[in-house]
């Protein structure tokens, strides 16, 4: 199963391509080890390798492109409505938030103003401003040398002078955007009003994290009913995985809610 089309804009080598990453399979979903970039870079290579052998590797793609990515999966695996529980700074009780990711993403890009993606991986305006975006490589190149200077190390890979680092960051902000915002929420409890921080690359891979221990439950279901590998079981693709073990856990629970059987004399 394929998810949406999504268009990669910023490529380093060349024009925007479209592309789709395939459904996980159970070896996708645990390896994810982390919420971090290197962990996001992992799981992005995992289901484009093979997939779309146009694309460059995931490393070679922009923060913005690699979200529009975990926006389509996120899609895929659950839907548009991002949800989340939350606790409110006023009266302290748990509250539920949600929206649609895709009006997020459409408002990001209502705000880039005059600043369009161009050939070579690069975002321009019509004053002839040109700044390249940088890529994953370049962003874990830069803090593994020194953590402390990355941004001023990353601007120099990209040939960001020290005097323009604000002025391209605010650019790349516009014409690259990342989805990393402030959510504008409201608690059902009190009525506060609060922003709530939402990073799309930390909450797609917590959410896999979170959802390890189901993952191990249906392989358990599917090794104990059908006597399958776990190699077997984790290279179902997800979907299947999820429909077999509740068809499984069903016809227990129809076995389980027979009467018993009694013998006649």
């Amino acid at each position: 199963m394929d998810t949406e089309r999504v268009t990669l804009r910023h490529l380093p080598g060349g024009s925007a391509a479209s592309v789709t990453l395939r459904e996980p399979c159970g070896r996708d979903e645990i390896a994810v080890e982390g919420v971090d970039t290197r962990a996001a870079v992992a799981l992005l290579e995992r289901l484009l390798r093979g997939h779309e052998p146009a694309v460059p590797g995931a490393m070679d793609l922009a923060a913005s492109d690699r979200d529009a990515l975990l926006a389509s999966l996120h899609r895929q695996l659950w839907g548009d409505r991002v949800r989340s529980t939350l606790p409110c700074t006023g009266c302290g009780k748990r509250f539920d938030v949600a929206f649609e990711l895709s009006t997020l993403q459409r408002h990001l890009g209502e705000a880039s103003g005059d600043w369009r993606a161009v050939v070579g991986g690069a975002i321009a305006n019509a004053d002839g401003d040109t700044w390249r975006v940088p890529t994953a490589r370049e962003e874990m190149d830069a803090i593994a040398e020194d953590a402390r200077g990355a941004a001023a190390r990353l601007a120099a890979r990209v040939g960001v002078g020290a005097g323009d680092i604000t002025r391209a960051a605010r650019a790349l902000e516009a014409g690259a955007p990342i989805i990393d915002a402030e959510i504008e929420a409201a608690c059902a409890e009190c009525g506060a009003a609060q922003l709530t921080h939402f990073d799309l690359q930390s909450f797609v891979l917590q959410r896999l994290l979170d959802e390890r221990p189901a993952l191990l439950a249906e392989v358990h279901v599917l090794a104990d009913g059908y006597g399958w590998s776990l190699r077997e079981i984790l290279a179902l693709e997800r979907r299947t995985r999820r429909a077999l073990a509740a068809l499984v856990a069903e016809a227990r629970s129809r076995a389980a809610a027979r009467p018993p059987r009694v013998a006649l004399p």
